[in-house]
């Protein structure tokens, strides 16, 4: 998918802003700069379109840059979610985003490093925690992951949706937990794990928190760097536990129980499992996960406990603005040039589940297939301080990603595709998800606007509002 970051002319401060996508591609000159609305100065834009995308997700995303200013954006999730949006001047603003089941913003984080930016992935913050559970093997972790340190502590925040309490488990954390040796072939086989615990509290609000219990007393079973499989569900209640591998992320584990068609007993795609009826709360908007510095594990830059993903199990669509005719909580909008779904019946696919519901929980509205679907939206922004680098959301394990920075002003929407004009690959293939490795110093004229935009290698810079593609005329990175 694309974001958009702008650099204007005329110095807007380097602030980081946040990215309100309701749009694709960015608007010609005659753009109105400085309009304020809800703390937010932001240009005008329009259009934007993603695609579907059924277990992992795609697309692009653009930002935004004038001659000696910043404006920044902030991240918008999704499967392929193509935005292109010129926003300035952000004042703590928050805003939802399309649909998923993913959590949408990290609200803190407390390193237990020295030097933060030591600590493993640091400087991937905050994408690569808001997308799926990278992929791993039973026996080696996930590596799309941030270690937050002995000690250290994460909150994540979900605005596009609210986790809601269901039947059973309504969300699972994914840490990189891993047999050690081998997988066991039954329930009766001895086995080990690397286990990093964690404690995990949630809170309605963001203000007033509620713990997941836990026994305190079973914490010694926790060994340096294995663990026995037997002491798991003596561990009920924390995080860090239950091994993560390549799989269906929707699918809630039971520590307790030996799933015969799962890797080593273990269903779905491992992570640890948590129920929203255990600490009493009908719904959750915000997740915080601290290390309990056990100090297992070894010493170094992955030290503590390793978020790879959260995923909604249960949730409800919330914050979304525009017209919903049906009420299935999806704007009208969305629902044409997002999910393709019927912005006149509630449950297109007719499975006796909402669309939004569906959307919000990682299902794909138009089929009653449990394989996990997604809009990915990549969440370009600029960094705090930084005017020459941007950060991107994680896409899956297997994507290297392109950065273009072009010129609002040779944007053409009037012919098909829409033509962004000449553009600069400031990075092709990228494996990480920062482009701090291949800073971009150029600066845009008096008057002049840039923009930037990411895809998925292979895919697209997505398209405009009214469906067509969006191609740059030359300059692109080699697809």
């Amino acid at each position: 998918m694309e974001g958009c970051s702008l650099r204007f002319s005329g110095c807007i401060g380097a602030e980081r802003g946040t990215w309100h996508p309701r749009s694709g591609a960015v608007e010609p000159p005659g753009t109105r700069l400085g309009e304020r609305a809800g703390g937010v100065a932001r240009a005008r834009v329009i259009g934007r379109h993603p695609k579907r995308v059924d277990g992992r997700g795609n697309g692009p995303r653009a930002l935004a840059r004038a001659g000696g200013g910043t404006v920044g954006a902030q991240q918008v999730p999704r499967r392929a979610l193509v935005t292109m949006v010129i926003l300035v001047a952000v004042v703590g603003a928050a805003h939802a985003r399309t649909v998923d089941c993913f959590p949408d913003a990290v609200t803190s984080f407390t390193s237990g490093f020295a030097d933060p930016n030591t600590g493993y992935r640091y400087a991937e913050l905050p994408g690569i925690v808001l997308g799926p559970p990278g992929d791993s093997l039973p026996t080696q972790g996930s590596t799309s992951t941030v270690a937050l340190g002995r000690g250290g502590s994460i909150t994540l925040a979900f605005t596009d949706n609210v986790i809601v309490d269901g039947p059973g488990p309504d969300f699972i954390i994914f840490e990189n937990a891993f047999f050690k040796g081998s997988v066991p072939p039954g329930p009766a086989s001895p086995c080990y794990i690397f286990a990093e615990p964690a404690r995990v509290d949630l809170s309605a609000d963001g203000r007033t928190w509620v713990p997941f219990p836990y026994d305190a007393s079973a914490l010694w079973l926790v060994g340096q760097d294995q663990t026995a499989c037997s002491s798991i569900p003596l561990l009920h209640g924390l995080a860090g536990l239950t091994p993560t591998f390549t799989g269906n992320w929707t699918i809630p584990d039971d520590p307790a129980v030996w799933d015969p068609s799962g890797t080593g007993g273990v269903s779905g795609a491992g992570g640890d499992a948590f129920d929203l009826a255990e600490v009493g709360l009908a719904q959750a908007r915000y997740v915080r996960i601290t290390d309990l510095n056990l100090g297992t594990g070894f010493p170094g830059n992955a030290e503590g406990f390793d978020l790879d993903a959260v995923a909604a199990l249960h949730a409800l669509p919330s914050g979304q603005g525009g017209f919903d005719s049906d009420g299935d909580g999806l704007p009208d909008a969305d629902e044409v040039n997002i999910h393709f779904s019927d912005p006149f019946r509630a449950d297109t696919d007719g499975d006796g589940v909402s669309d939004g519901v569906e959307a919000a929980t990682c299902r794909s509205p138009l089929t009653s297939a449990i394989t996990p679907s997604f809009v990915y939206d990549a969440g370009l922004l600029f960094p705090d301080g930084s005017t020459t680098s941007l950060r991107w959301s994680f896409h899956s394990s297997a994507a290297t990603y392109d950065l273009i920075r072009g010129s609002v002003g040779a944007v053409t929407r009037g012919g098909d595709p829409v033509n962004l004009g000449p553009v600069v690959c400031v990075e092709e293939n990228s494996f990480n998800l920062t482009s701090a490795d291949h800073p971009d110093a150029a600066t845009p004229p008096p008057g002049g606007i840039f923009f930037y935009a990411l895809r998925p290698k292979n895919l697209d810079y997505g398209l405009s509002s009214d469906g067509r593609d969006r191609v740059p005329s030359s300059g692109d990175c080699v697809p």
